[in-house]
């Protein structure tokens, strides 16, 4: 199994993709900021009718198996759980974990 990034994504320096980008699919127009780290199989990108796609700010680590899906941003320094699927909006410092994915700790 392979990965799907395109290059038109914007994805920054740092990023580390796990495992060799296996299983993961990134949209075209997905913005993925600085020393980020994406787990295997995991899936950001759109959804039907709506143009927006998901945007990862600096620092964002990202458990396997998880989904970004949407108009969604996820802020700086947030964490998001493995096998998490999210489809609203989460904080800087946030850990998010769950279906669907739910703020349960902000990290100091």
């Amino acid at each position: 199994m392979g990965g799907v990034i395109p290059y038109q994504a914007e994805i920054g320096e740092g990023t580390i993709l796990g495992y060799q980008a296996l299983g993961i699919v990134i949209h075209k127009r997905c913005v993925i900021g600085k020393n980020c780290h994406i787990s295997q199989n995991v899936t950001m990108g759109g959804t039907s009718e709506i143009y927006e796609v998901p945007v990862l700010g600096d620092n964002v680590t990202v458990g396997a198996g998880a989904n970004i899906i949407g108009p969604v941003h996820v802020g700086n320094n947030a964490v998001i759980g493995a096998g998490a699927v999210v489809v609203s909006d989460i904080p800087d410092n946030a850990v998010a974990v769950g279906v669907p994915a739910k703020v349960v700790k902000i990290i100091d």
